[in-house]
């Protein structure tokens, strides 16, 4: 089969697509192959050796953790799927003609939805799901600033918590804006024009993707009792306990059941992923250089088959 895979940590050239042996499958996975796979940053930061002190890597290693596609293969303890089920979710290396994928980190695609779709989810769906309802515990009458909010997981949070009934304001610049109230968000504010802190204070939460000196000036807008949450960097301790509020930086964790939850979400037209490029396998290059460098609106999505 086909696969983008790294021989060892580095740039852009690292990336080759080579002929690999077929796949194996434990009791508890399915062989799917792959139709649509989802490019995300944690992708360009494997590749790079950014996380090779909490995820070792396994030369050479087929990059890539979001797909969609069809089951050809169920393992032996599998009994919620067959063959010819469609299925999205994370699989480790979906860069690939096939992947392996354990069924605690799969879910169904129903009818309406397609594979692009389905693959746009995984990482960012998650990631948004859990910071927004279990980290934030976004409801009716919650002010919320999203930092970031048309991004991947931005534009997935700004929905979701939407859905949830809080009251959200959204950072963002340029076309952005645009989209954000396309989403019902009306309360944006252009980062590069103002600054949030002007224009906000005393809010219930903050979810910042962004960080850096963004991250640092939101604790200040949290009112007493509040929390922050971020996927970018570690928080600062010392900072939300001079502002008596709640700092965590959320780790996504994959599970099936989140998976269910954003698809359904998608069926009912209640969540749209922000759809940006797609291109062929071969492309894996340009496809991550494209998200590295923030040239693109939306999630890059690369066809298998």
């Amino acid at each position: 089969m086909k696969a983008i895979r790294i021989h060892q940590f580095g740039n852009i050239d690292a990336l080759k697509l080579e002929d690999v042996s077929p796949l194996t499958i434990g009791d508890d996975q399915v062989l799917a192959r792959v139709r649509d796979a989802g490019v995300n940053p944690i992708d360009w930061k494997i590749r790079q050796g950014y996380l090779k002190d909490v995820m070792p890597a396994q030369f050479p290693m087929t990059i890539g953790q979001d797909f969609a596609g069809e089951v050809i293969e169920t393992g032996s303890s599998v009994k919620q799927y067959s063959r010819g089920d469609r299925v999205f979710g994370f699989a480790q290396g979906a860069y690939a003609e096939f992947v392996a994928a354990p069924i605690a980190t799969i879910a169904g695609i129903p009818g309406s939805v397609d594979f692009t779709t389905a693959a746009a989810l995984p990482t960012a769906g998650s990631t948004a799901l859990q910071i927004v309802r279990d980290v934030v515990g976004a409801k009716p009458g919650m002010l919320l600033l999203i930092q970031g909010a048309a991004g991947g997981v931005g534009s997935f949070a700004s929905q979701i918590a939407k859905h949830l009934g809080a009251k959200v304001i959204g950072t963002a610049a340029g076309d952005d804006i645009a989209y954000l109230h396309s989403l019902g968000i009306s309360d944006v504010i252009d980062y590069q024009r103002e600054r949030f802190e002007d224009k906000v204070k005393q809010v219930d939460a903050v979810v910042d993707l962004v960080g850096g000196e963004t991250l640092r000036r939101s604790y200040a807008v949290v009112k007493r009792g509040g929390i922050l949450a971020t996927t970018v960097q570690r928080v600062d301790e010392a900072s939300a306990q001079e502002h008596g509020i709640r700092a965590v930086q959320v780790i996504m964790k994959r599970n099936a059941g989140d998976l269910n939850e954003l698809v359904t979400l998608v069926e009912r037209g209640l969540l749209k992923p922000r759809l940006g490029q797609t291109m062929n396998l071969a492309d894996a290059r340009k496809a991550q250089e494209l998200s590295e460098t923030g040239r693109t609106h939306g999630k890059i999505i690369l066809k298998v088959a």
